[in-house]
C-alpha cells in the first residue's frame, strides 16, 4: 500500500506506512519522534529497554528511528540512567544487530540522520574512554566498547568506513547543522576519515564554505573548533567563517562557550583573522558583566589572543575586573588560573589587581597537588615576566616543589623557567634551589637541555648567588664538551660566560676553544 499522506493523517510533513497494526503503532512513534524529537528516550527508561525494543522493532523501521536510537542511547549512557541488565552477551547481540541495520540503511537515510548517527556513536565512545580515565566502568561500556572499538580500544575504523562512504556520497545534500555534526564527531573521534584517499574533512570543508552563511552561532563554533581539535590545517575556510563572524552586527547569538571555542580554534591553528579577533573582543569588553562565562572560558578566551599576539586592551580589562570582582577563585581550575595569568604577562596586559587575587588564592590553597609543573612554571613565569613581586606565592610553590619527592614529571623547560623566574623577582628560596640543582645534577642525560635552559639555568644561580658546585660541574662539562655553538643566541652565551665568571666556585672550565671563538665571532652582537 502506498504511504498515507500527512494531510490524511492530520500531521504537516510527515508519511506514514499504514500496512499493519505494528505498523500503526509505529506510526505513532514516528509521529511523536517529529513532534517531540526523543520518543525512544521517553519510551524507554534504560539503554537495556532501548536496546530490547530497537532488536525487536528496528528492522521494519525507517532510518530516521534507528537515528533516534543511536541518539537516545548517547544521551543515556551519559547520563548513566541505567538498570541491571540481563547478559553481557545478549546487550553485545543486540548492539550487533542495531549495527547490523545501521549499516543496511545507510544508503536510504538522509544526510540529517547520517550525522546523527555518526555524531550519536562518537559521543558514545566518548562515554566509553571517559569512563575508563574515571573508573567507572560498567556493564555497557563493556559491551559498546566490544562492539565498537578494535582490540586497541581505539574506534573500529571498518564500522565507520560505510558511514564515511554514505556521507561521501551525500555530502552535496548536507545543511550546516549535519556538516557541524559530523565534523564534530570525528573531532571527538580523533579520526581524520578517508575516501579513495581523499579527506573527508575536506570535503565538509569545501561545502562548508559553499553555504557558510547558513550556519548558526554553534554550528560555526563546532565546524572550526573541529578543525583545531583535529590539526587539520585549512586556511580557506577559517578564512570564510572569519568573515561571516566579522559581518555580523552584532554577537549575541552566540554564547560565552561559542566565543571561547572560536577563538581557541584560531589560536590552536595559527589562523589569524584580525576581523574576528576585532568583533569578539568587542563583544565581551561591551558586557556589563560575565556572570554567564564559565571560568575555563574566559582563560581560553584570554588564551587564544595572547597566542595570536593581540591586543584588545578592553576585553583584558574587563575579563580581569569579573575575575577580582568573584568571591573566590575556587571555580578555577589550576589550568585555569595559569592560562589567565600567562595570558596577561605575555600580552603585557597591566591589571594589577588580577595579579594580586590570583596570588593570594594560590597562595592560601592548602596544597598546590592539583598543580602540574606546566600550570607552576606558567605562574611563577607571568609574575616575573609582569614584574609583580608576590611573597607568599612564590614561598608557596617553592615549598610545594622542594617537598616533592622528586622532579621526573619536570620537564627541562619547566625546571628553567621555574628558577630564571625566582631569580627575576629576586626571590631567593634555598630549598627549591638545592631541589631543583639536585635533579639537574643528577639527571643521566634522557632529557636534554636546550641551550636556553642550560643559560637560564646558570643565570639564575649566579644571579641569586646559589652556589650549586655539582650543578655547575654537570652543565660545564655538557658545555665544555660541545665544539659547535652556531645555535646559541648571543644573550645566552653572555648569561653562560658571566654566571660561570662571578659563581667563585672551583668547577671545570666550560670555555673550550670553540665557546671562545663564537664569543669573538659575535662580540659585535653584545651590549
Amino acid at each position: 500500500m502506498r504511504p498515507a499522506s500527512s494531510n490524511a493523517a492530520g500531521f504537516k510533513g510527515i508519511q506514514i506506512f499504514n500496512k499493519t497494526p505494528w505498523t500503526l503503532k509505529k506510526m505513532k512513534i514516528y509521529v511523536r519522534f517529529y513532534n517531540k524529537k526523543s520518543w525512544i528516550v521517553r519510551d524507554c527508561k534504560s539503554i537495556d529497554e532501548i536496546l530490547q525494543t530497537a532488536s525487536k522493532r528496528i528492522e521494519d523501521s525507517l532510518p530516521v528511528a534507528n537515528a533516534a536510537v543511536w541518539s537516545g542511547i548517547s544521551r543515556m549512557i551519559t547520563q548513566q540512567r541505567y538498570i541491571k541488565p540481563r547478559s553481557t552477551n545478549i546487550i553485545e547481540h543486540q548492539i550487533s544487530v542495531l549495527l547490523r541495520y545501521t549499516n543496511d540503511s545507510l544508503n536510504k537515510s538522509n544526510p540529517k540522520d547520517l550525522a546523527t548517527v555518526t555524531l550519536s556513536i562518537a559521543k558514545i565512545l566518548r562515554s566509553i574512554r571517559q569512563a575508563h580515565d574515571r573508573r567507572r566502568v560498567n556493564i555497557y561500556h563493556q559491551a559498546f566498547g566490544s562492539v565498537l572499538q578494535d582490540d586497541n580500544s581505539k574506534p573500529d575504523q571498518s564500522i565507520f568506513h560505510a558511514l564515511v562512504k554514505a556521507t561521501d556520497a551525500n555530502l552535496p545534500d548536507f545543511k550546516s547543522q549535519a556538516l557541524a555534526n559530523t565534523a564534530y564527531a570525528y573531532a571527538l573521534l580523533g579520526y581524520d576519515p578517508k575516501i579513495d584517499g581523499r579527506s573527508l574533512m575536506g570535503g565538509i570543508a569545501e561545502k562548508s564554505i559553499d553555504c557558510i552563511h547558513q550556519f548558526k552561532a554553534q554550528e560555526i563554533a563546532n565546524i572550526v573548533w573541529s578543525y583545531a581539535k583535529l590539526k587539520l590545517d585549512h586556511p580557506q575556510l577559517f578564512q570564510s567563517v572569519g568573515d561571516s563572524v566579522a559581518s555580523k552586527r552584532d554577537l549575541n547569538g552566540f554564547n560565552p562557550q561559542n566565543l571561547a571555542n572560536i577563538v581557541w580554534a584560531y589560536a590552536t591553528t595559527n589562523a589569524l583573522h584580525a576581523g574576528l579577533f576585532q568583533s569578539v573582543g568587542d563583544s565581551v569588553a561591551s558586557k556589563r558583566d560575565l556572570i554567564e562565562f564559565a571560568p575555563q572560558a574566559l582563560a581560553n578566551i584570554v588564551w587564544a589572543y595572547a597566542t595570536n599576539s593581540i591586543q584588545h586592551p578592553g576585553l583584558f580589562q574587563n575579563v580581569g575586573d569579573i575575575i577580582v570582582a568573584m568571591d573566590d577563585l575556587r571555580s578555577l581550575q589550576p589550568q585555569d588560573l595559569s592560562m589567565i595569568v600567562w595570558a596577561y604577562a605575555t600580552i603585557k596586559a597591566q591589571h594589577p589587581n588580577l595579579f594580586q587575587k590570583v596570588g593570594d588564592a594560590v597562595a592560601a590553597m592548602d596544597d598546590l597537588r592539583s598543580f602540574n609543573p606546566q600550570n607552576l612554571s606558567n605562574i611563577v613565569w607571568a609574575y616575573a615576566t609582569n614584574k609583580t613581586h608576590h611573597h607568599d606565592l612564590f614561598k608557596k610553590v617553592g615549598d610545594h616543589i622542594a617537598a616533592m619527592d622528586d622532579l621526573s614529571s619536570f620537564e627541562p623547560q619547566a625546571l628553567a623557567i621555574i628558577v630564571w623566574a625566582y631569580a627575576t623577582n629576586d626571590t631567593q628560596h634555598t630549598n627549591l634551589f638545592q631541589k631543583v640543582g639536585d635533579a639537574i645534577a643528577s639527571s643521566d642525560g634522557s632529557k636534554a637541555f636546550q641551550t636556553q635552559n642550560l643559560a637560564n639555568i646558570v643565570w639564575a644561580y649566579a644571579k641569586l648567588d646559589v652556589k650549586h658546585l655539582d650543578l655547575f660541574k654537570k652543565i660545564g662539562k655538557s658545555i665544555g664538551a660541545l665544539d659547535d655553538f652556531s645555535s646559541f643566541k648571543s644573550q645566552h652565551l653572555a648569561n653562560i660566560a658571566w654566571s660561570f665568571a662571578v659563581i667563585d666556585m672551583d668547577v671545570p672550565v666550560a670555555f673550550n676553544d670553540a665557546f671562545i671563538r663564537v664569543l669573538v665571532e659575535k662580540q659585535n652582537e653584545f651590549n
